[in-house]
């Protein structure tokens, strides 16, 4: 006569074996998804983004949509205004120079070797202390990298580009911003 016990084993047995073939597959199927990559930074992944160079290392599409890493070289006196991310958390990896976040109502001062944490929906902002900033950018999951794309020229050069001469198409930002969740500060 079967037991409590043999009756549980038995479901569990059971239930394993549901379970166990979505798993393998899953598992083949983020085997598929990531394979070992070396990329560079290239003209062909870098582009121009108001006055910065930004090199997208890994695209939403190479990582089925986890993360997106970037390479930026940015200049002080263009950075953004406050803004929140809805859908991304940005992590930031200061390779070369010095920065100052503000994250809600926290300050952070970021030296080279850093690495600072922007969680989505908090409102945050930056201004960069050295003429220069280079960082690593992981933005989880990926995503917003499009953005840059939307927003950039391919770039010329893996070098700064000249100094835009004038402020940004405000409405094209604003709009193409909200496209993918960042919402902007009222003045």
């Amino acid at each position: 006569m079967p037991t409590r016990k043999t009756f549980l084993n038995t479901i569990g047995i059971l239930s394993s074996a549901l379970i166990v073939p979505e798993t393998l597959t899953d598992t083949k199927k983020e085997e598929s998804l990531l394979k070992p990559l070396l990329i560079k930074r290239n003209k062909g992944n870098s582009y121009w983004y108001i006055g910065h160079l930004m090199s997208l290392l890994l695209t939403s599409g190479q990582t089925g949509g986890r993360y997106a890493l970037l390479r930026a070289t940015e200049r002080r006196g263009l950075e953004p205004p406050p803004h929140t991310h809805t859908k991304e958390d940005e992590t930031f990896l200061i390779l070369e120079g010095e920065v100052i976040y503000t994250v809600g109502d926290q300050t952070f001062n970021a030296k080279a070797g850093d690495a600072m944490l922007l969680p989505r929906n908090i409102q945050h902002s930056f201004k960069i202390q050295t003429e220069t900033l280079e960082t690593m950018m992981l933005l989880t999951p990926g995503g917003f990298e499009n953005y840059f794309i939307e927003m950039s020229e391919p770039a010329g050069e893996l070098q700064l580009p000249p100094v835009p001469q004038g402020p940004p198409d405000i409405a094209k930002l604003i709009a193409t911003a909200s496209k993918y969740g960042i919402k902007f500060a009222k003045p």
